[in-house]
């Protein structure tokens, strides 16, 4: 649970619909999903999968040749969305990080098992693999490339790690660690994290990827502030009863917000499959009516994104038009039992669709300096 007030300054997202938060902007309002894109050979056994991919992206050609040798997919995936919201701006000791992941990569994890087994003696790993087993990798890497010297931190919480993220980040805020905070949560698409969702959730599945980021700074910061974070709750479904748990805690956050359920202007699920996502949909049926819960366009349309999930859900409010004073509610909840919610209050309308951007930045960071 976190309490402190903090304002959401800018944003930015590495999606299938392209890097960039028009790229997204411009995705979730045409209410159309990316093309799946068939998977390489050598990431899926199977030759009809499809995912859908953030659009041709390759670490080294997103980021360079130095200091890419080796980097996961995940971290790459960071690292340039913590790129697309910094712009030209350089890192201090003030400005921290906290993301969000499943467990780091499940690729990483995998490929230095497989080596420590293959070879003559478990410690015969490529040296090169070892980063990319450490769940922190791709949060202490994009720190490293980008001159973010605060407080580092990455929380692993599932389908709610980017709710999980903003909360820790607020608290970063209030405790005076940092003057601003970058917080998000990243998913990268790999041949083990396939299987593993199409045994867990079957052939319909559609596996996606990316990362989602935005800029908290403190309640009193001055200059543009795109949104204000109200409450951001979150506890775990013990039984498996997760409408109970979730309403209780969406409850919770509109007492701390001093919200009323008739107030939401836009609700937002995360949309987990299975029965964690079925009965989080009967809440927000019961609370909320039917313009609220369709508002904003659902990430589900890039896919399963699973740890980016709730980021995306942030992302898609902060894309939503005409939102200026309105108050917005995003819930999430995750199989393995954790459920939780945000509520946020909307203080500049969402920036153009198309073109350059109104108020934001041209370099695609959704920056709306000066507009309040």
């Amino acid at each position: 649970m976190s309490t402190t007030t903090a304002v959401i300054t800018a944003w930015s997202a590495v999606s299938p619909y392209g890097t960039g938060s028009e790229a997204l902007t411009q995705g979730l309002r045409s209410g159309t999903a990316p093309e799946p894109s068939a998977t390489p050979e050598e990431w899926l056994s199977e030759p009809s999968a499809t995912a859908r991919l953030v659009p041709g992206f390759d670490v080294r050609e997103a980021l360079g040749r130095v200091g890419t040798r080796g980097m996961d997919r995940m971290t790459g995936l960071t690292a340039v969305a913590v790129r697309e919201l910094l712009g030209d701006e350089e890192g201090d000791t003030g400005t921290g990080l906290v993301l969000g992941t499943a467990a780091g990569g499940v690729q990483g994890f995998l490929e230095f098992t497989k080596a420590s087994l293959e070879g003559e003696r478990p410690i015969d790993v490529p040296p090169s693999k070892v980063p990319n087993m450490a769940m922190n990798r791709a949060a202490s890497a994009s720190a490293i490339r980008h001159g973010l010297k605060g407080p580092n931190s990455t929380v692993a919480a599932g389908r709610l790690s980017g709710l999980i993220a903003l909360a820790h980040a607020r608290r970063l805020l209030a405790d005076g660690r940092a003057r601003r905070v970058l917080c998000g949560s990243v998913e990268e698409y790999s041949a083990s994290r396939a299987q593993l969702a199409h045994r867990a959730y079957g052939d319909e599945a559609v596996v996606g990827e990316g990362c989602a980021m935005v800029l908290l700074e403190p309640g009193d910061a001055t200059g543009g502030a795109l949104a204000e974070v109200l409450a951001v709750h979150h506890r775990v479904a013990l039984t498996e009863d997760f409408a109970d748990a979730l309403a209780a805690t969406v409850h919770d956050a509109l007492t701390t917000a001093g919200v009323r359920p008739g107030e939401i202007w836009a609700a937002v699920p995360g949309g987990a499959p299975g029965p964690a996502g079925e009965q989080e949909q009967q809440v927000l049926q019961a609370l909320f009516t039917a313009s609220a819960r369709d508002r904003v366009p659902s990430p589900a349309l890039l896919g399963d994104t699973a740890a980016a999930t709730a980021s995306f859900q942030i992302a898609a409010l902060l894309s939503a038009p005409d939102g200026a004073g309105r108050i917005a509610l995003i819930t999430a909840t995750d199989p393995d039992g954790p459920v939780g919610c945000a509520v946020l209050r909307l203080l500049t309308n969402a920036t153009p669709a198309s073109g350059t951007p109104t108020g934001e930045a041209a370099d695609g960071s959704g920056r709306a300096d000066g507009v309040v």
